[in-house]
């Protein structure tokens, strides 16, 4: 899969075990990271505000992090649907690939119902993807 969007996320040392293993629950933190780093980058965080939720995470650990690796998430948006997007993520360490992510968000209004994607956000994500808005 074709990342645009990879970002160094450090490890820390509250992330490992006694044994200096990356614990499973910290590769979420690394996408949320990365996430709102994504949404940083592409100006759409409007005065710091994120208007959507995690909806769904699903994690494939493919071989454990270790303390004083350098660590990096591959970010992409693949899918745009009406209010809710899809996202994937790959955790590197050094040359591997220690996890995968799929992520479902969605856009909530203020009483956290669903709502649709603002147009700006839809337009920004789609044309720094090379993906079609309602894909």
């Amino acid at each position: 899969m074709e990342y645009r969007f990879v970002v160094d996320v450090p490890l820390r040392w509250v992330d490992v075990d006694s044994e200096g293993v990356v614990n499973n629950a910290v590769y979420l933190s690394l996408v949320e990271q990365a996430r709102y780093q994504y949404f940083r980058h592409l100006e759409l965080l409007p005065k710091g505000r994120v208007e959507f939720l995690l909806a769904e995470a699903t994690v494939r650990f493919q071989r454990p992090g270790r303390l004083d690796m350098e660590t990096r998430v591959a970010v992409r948006t693949t899918t745009l649907g009406n209010t809710s997007f899809r996202m994937h993520y790959e955790i590197q360490g050094g040359d591997l690939v220690l996890a995968s992510c799929e992520a479902a968000l969605v856009f909530v209004d203020e009483h956290m119902k669903p709502s649709p994607i603002p147009a700006a956000v839809r337009d920004a994500i789609a044309t720094f993807e090379g993906i079609e808005p309602g894909a």
